[in-house]
């Protein structure tokens, strides 16, 4: 009895290891260029300059469809509500389209996004000092007190993975011209 129990332990042994030396490709999606976890600040225009106005969490990723031409923008509630599906082009990386406007599926209203990229190794983490992605984007929003007439610029960098950086969130960032109100 013993025999056939360690028979079927090296049995159940040697299938398990055989199983494990399978090697299956690594495939990405085909918008992991742009997707990702974002510590960001965020500016309002006063119509001549950017004003500090918030920080959040933003989080890009690929649609059900897996395609390089559009992506999830999400807050997860954390500024204003936005989780909308926008344009995108991957292989460029940007996002967003000016004039375009997206629906945002937690308040159900429409908002502009336009002017986005991920420019690579373009950002330092504020605690870490560590080199990472960048993120930067305008947002207008149709609820918005006046109706898009106040843009927002979010700008921040990709999550590093050290703990020190989780949530530090930079307001030393280089800021665009104002736009023309």
């Amino acid at each position: 009895m013993k025999k056939i129990i360690y028979t079927l332990m090296a049995l159940v042994t040697l299938v398990g290891l055989s199983s494990c030396n399978k090697s299956f490709p690594h495939e990405g999606t085909a918008t992991e260029s742009i997707a990702g976890n974002w510590y960001c600040s965020i500016y309002y225009s006063d119509g001549s300059q950017w004003v500090e106005y918030y920080y959040s969490e933003f989080q890009t990723f690929n649609t059900a469809a897996n395609v390089a031409s559009e992506i999830w923008l999400d807050d997860g509630e954390g500024f204003w509500g936005t989780k909308c599906k926008i344009d995108a082009d991957a292989s460029s990386a940007t996002f967003g389209k000016e004039g375009a406007e997206y629906f945002d599926n937690y308040n159900e209203v429409k908002q502009k996004i336009w002017g986005g990229k991920v420019s690579v190794d373009a950002a330092k983490a504020p605690n870490s000092g560590s080199v990472c992605d960048k993120i930067e984007f305008y947002i207008a929003f149709e609820d918005d007190d006046t109706p898009y007439e106040t843009t927002f610029y979010v700008v921040g960098y990709r999550r590093t993975g050290y703990p020190e950086d989780n949530r530090a969130y930079n307001w030393d960032w280089e800021l665009p011209a104002v736009p023309a109100e």
